[in-house]
Formats: structure tokens, sequence, C-alpha cells
């Protein structure tokens, strides 16, 4: 089987993740953590923001952007969770934060949290899953630099500030909607490039000069375009006011520092958790989550589905056929795993 199209075990590829995070003096809970979370993401079918971002990850933790072993802090105010990550890797800032929200919503029934200073959260449908898989409802929205613009603007705006939600569906997969404000993730624009692509879809991003463009290179000099125009720029002036200004958000200072298009370990987010036992039975809930997805499905076809449903497929086939990794990303991970002196050498299904 060639490199192009082999897939590998999930496990081998969390314990290399892992070995390569420690070997950069991560802690081996963090390390581990972060890779589970990383691996789950590519086990649902998003490429873009699973074991591709590894790379990355290791660069800021040599320069310092990320701190290997941060001294975060947890506190509630006024009945708020505050959560400082201390600029550790946000897969462990922002799961913890989960799991603290979802054990205090189960005594309080909502729990606003407001986060602060993390590494980079990658996709974020998979805290609001997290919570979901505990029996809770949650929102999550993140603030980042400066993406995003409409057509005809001299230079990014405004973040292209994702935003996603979860709850459980009886005896089914859960809900999990997550989307980023603008027509794609910029994650997407990285990989086509990665990737070697000469031109991208239609509608995806504008040239420096304000202009729509097909190519990757023009684009990345650009600005992604919002999704539905006007409206994905009020969505997302909604996440920086939740996740940005509410938050004190250093993510702008960072940009400045670090890039543009770099939030560093500087990574601001609202999560909210509610627990529908408390607020109105979890009964009634379930039967009324079941009823309307009845009526979504019923009227929208054959082979129909709800958010979360294809990724809870998708998973399920993935742990036992294993993860697709593209030849681009495979050399990269390669290049990493020498670098550090952890070999990757995944083994195929």
């Amino acid at each position: 089987m060639s490199k192009e199209n082999a897939c590998f075990r999930p496990d081998d590829l969390r314990r290399w993740i892992s070995s390569v995070l420690q070997s950069q003096g991560v802690a081996a809970k963090d390390a581990d953590e972060t890779a589970r979370v990383l691996i789950r993401t590519n086990l649902r079918g998003i490429d873009t923001h699973g074991i591709g971002r590894v790379s990355g990850y290791v660069d800021k933790l040599r320069s310092g952007e990320l701190n290997a072993r941060p001294d975060g802090s947890m506190e509630l105010r006024d009945g708020v969770l505050y959560v400082d990550g201390d600029g550790g890797l946000g897969q462990s800032v922002g799961m913890k934060a989960v799991h603290e929200a979802a054990a205090r919503a189960a005594q309080t029934s909502v729990v606003n949290c407001f986060i602060r200073r993390s590494g980079h959260l990658a996709a974020i449908g998979q805290y609001a899953l997290e919570a979901a898989e505990r029996g809770m409802v949650a929102m999550i929205c993140q603030e980042t630099p400066p993406l995003m613009a409409l057509e005809g603007s001299s230079r990014p705006a405004i973040g292209n500030n994702p935003i996603a939600f979860a709850c459980p569906v009886k005896g089914q997969a859960p809900l999990v909607f997550d989307m980023a404000t603008s027509v794609v993730a910029r994650g997407n624009l990285l990989q086509a490039i990665s990737d070697g692509k000469t031109t991208i879809p239609d509608g995806w991003a504008i040239g420096p000069d304000g202009k729509p463009t097909n190519d990757p290179q023009l684009a990345l000099q650009g600005a992604m375009r919002p999704v539905a125009g006007h409206k994905g720029v009020g969505i997302a002036m909604m996440v920086q006011v939740l996740a940005g200004s509410l938050t004190g958000s250093l993510t702008a200072d960072s940009a400045a520092t670090h890039g543009a298009t770099s939030s560093a370990g500087n990574v601001s987010a609202f999560l909210m958790v509610i627990n529908p036992q408390s607020v109105i039975g979890r009964e009634a809930f379930d039967a009324h989550v079941a009823q309307w997805i009845g009526t979504y499905l019923s009227a929208s076809g054959e082979g129909s589905r709800y958010p979360g449903q294809r990724a809870s497929e998708t998973e399920a086939i993935r742990e036992t056929s294993g993860i697709p990794i593209p030849a681009s990303t495979f050399e990269q991970l390669r290049k990493v795993g020498f670098s550090v002196g952890v070999p990757f050498e995944p083994r195929t299904i």
C-alpha cells in the first residue's frame, strides 16, 4: 500500500503525538490528552484540524509561544468559571475546562466559563461533543486573530471566530455542529497549499486587492470570506464580544507580536454548559429532542442526517480501518519525528 492511500493505526498515532510533545517538555498527562483529542478529530473526519497540527505545535513549543509546563488556574467567581491556561496546549486546557464545567453543571444547572491564555483549540466541536457525551448541552466559541473580511477590504478585518454546539440524543450519536464564520476554515486553505493545489474553489477568499481569488497563495495574503456575507460578520462580532471583550483577550497583542494570523498561547474562548436534567428534566428533554429531530429527518428525505451523525459513523469506521494521511502530511510528520528524535513509523491497517 502506498503512503498516498495508506491508513494508519489510531493507537500508534496517539502514542507518537504524545511522545513528540513529551520530547519538548510537555507533561505526560497533557501530552496524552492532546494526542487523544487530535486523533479523535481525525477519526471523526476533520483531518484539517488533527494530527497535521503537530508540526505547528512543536514549532511554538520550541519558540516559547506555547508553554510546555503551564501553571494554569481555575476559579469560580460569582457563579462564573474562569480558566487561565498559562499558554498551555489548547487540547489539555480546553478539556480541563469542559470537564470542570460539566461537573459543576450537574449541581448548578448552567455554567458559564471564560477561557484565557490557551493554546490553539483546533476543532472546537470536540469540546462541545465531550460535554454532550456527559449528558450536557454545550456551546463554545473562540476568538481568532483577524483572518476574514468582506469583498473590497484592504486586509483581514475580524477573526473567523468559530462557534460550535452539541447536545445528547437518546440512543443515538450526539448532535454536534461546528463552524467557522468564514466560508471554510483557514485550515482548508493551508491544507490546499500543503497538498500543492494551485486553485481553490470560488467564494473561499479574497486577495490583498480585496477581490475574489482562486489562487491559494493570494488568498493567504488576503482574507477568508465570511459565510453569508454580512451575516457571517455579525456572528463573528458576537463571538468577538463573548470570547474576546469579556475575557480581556490578548489575542490581538499576540498576533501583533508573533504574526498577523498567530494567536500563539493566547487563545480566548467562551464555554456554556447546561444540564437538561436540572432545567427541564431528562425525560422531557430527550422526548423533545427526539420529536424535532424526527421531524427534521423525515422532511429531509432518505439518507438524511443531523449534524454529528456522519462524523460518528466515520469514527466507527476509522477506529477499525485506520486513519488516512495524505502524502504531504506524512512527509511533514516524518520530518517532525526526525527533528525531535521520535521516528514517525505508524503501522498501516
